[in-house]
């Protein structure tokens, strides 16, 4: 049973990680498309907020599965 947990923990880490390369790829490229367009009325920082809710929470659950599966693994 404990292997089960084992995997499923390993998944969520996996997850968290590829969420997060893929929220920095997604943060450079809306950093190039906002420096091409000077016009644009709302600041980068509004950008990186939405990207962070976007692509932070579920980083966040995912890590926190990923704990407790983690600890049921080690029971």
């Amino acid at each position: 049973m404990a292997n089960k947990f084992k995997i499923a923990s390993n998944s969520f880490l996996t997850l968290s990680a590829l969420l997060i390369v893929i929220m920095l790829i997604k943060i450079y490229i809306d950093y190039q498309n906002f420096i091409k367009h000077p016009g644009w009325s709302a600041p980068f920082s509004a950008y990186l907020e939405t990207t962070g809710l976007i692509y932070g929470v579920p980083t966040i659950v995912s890590l926190v599965f990923a704990l407790f599966f983690k600890t049921k693994a080690s029971k």
